[in-house]
């Protein structure tokens, strides 16, 4: 008995590790970016990377998207994609 409440924790806790990272993934832009910019998934920098971010380090609306632009392959200005969608 106890082995099988176990192995249904470990089957519970998968699941729900899938399921929310399915839903994460599916959530549209709620707004778009200015020209000369791209959109991008928000995610945050941990541990070293190459480039300088200018602006901001969040995503401001919550929609999970970001504009960002490439000044130099150093340098990478952020913003938040809140204009309205076309």
């Amino acid at each position: 008995m106890k082995k099988m409440v176990s192995i249904l924790m470990i089957v519970l806790l998968v699941s729900i590790l899938f399921t929310s990272t399915a839903f994460a993934s599916e959530n549209p832009p709620t707004g778009s970016c200015a020209k000369g910019f791209e959109l991008h998934p928000f995610m945050e920098h941990n541990g070293e990377h190459t480039h300088m971010h200018i602006g901001i380090d969040q995503d401001l609306n919550g929609d999970g998207y970001i504009c960002m632009k490439i000044v130099t392959p150093e340098l990478h200005l952020h913003l938040d994609n809140s204009l309205p969608l076309k």
